[in-house]
């Protein structure tokens, strides 16, 4: 069965992040973003997805999202409970994303669902800074 990811987020985020994984990784058939504006509502943004649903019939479908508790996240998750063949990961970032890109029709929507997940987390690495000490000898100058 064929994978596909959706991306949504506030106002460009998914428009954004997928201009971002297309400069780096390039351009990917499989992957969407779904951009939820200021004008929009529960159900435009449903519409929305609905629109990319109806083109990829018997797809099974990985919907990541900027944040947890959104507009983007509850639509998307209302929408997986409706599906065994869709899944959600709120929290995306753009090495997640990457990475998850690379793993579509590679093994089934759960395991991708916890590989996104993982690749997202692994890809959060805060800058150590580390100052090198002076060296002293115990012998004076």
């Amino acid at each position: 069965m064929k994978q596909i990811i959706i991306i949504t987020g506030h106002n460009h985020f998914a428009s954004g992040i997928l201009s971002s994984l297309t400069m780096i990784a390039g351009s990917k058939d499989n992957v969407f973003a779904v951009d939820f504006l200021s004008d929009d509502n529960d159900k435009s943004l449903e519409g929305k997805f609905n629109k990319i649903i109806d083109e990829n019939k018997d797809s099974e479908i990985l919907f990541v999202c900027d944040l947890m508790g959104g507009t983007p996240f509850k639509v998307t998750s209302k929408l997986a409970f409706t599906n065994d063949s869709y899944e959600v990961v709120t929290g995306i970032n753009l090495g997640g994303l990457i990475d998850t890109s690379m793993k579509l029709d590679k093994m089934g929507i759960g395991e991708l669902k916890t590989s996104c997940k993982d690749a997202s987390i692994k890809s959060v690495i805060p800058l150590e800074k580390v100052i090198a000490k002076e060296e002293s000898s115990s012998e004076g100058i």
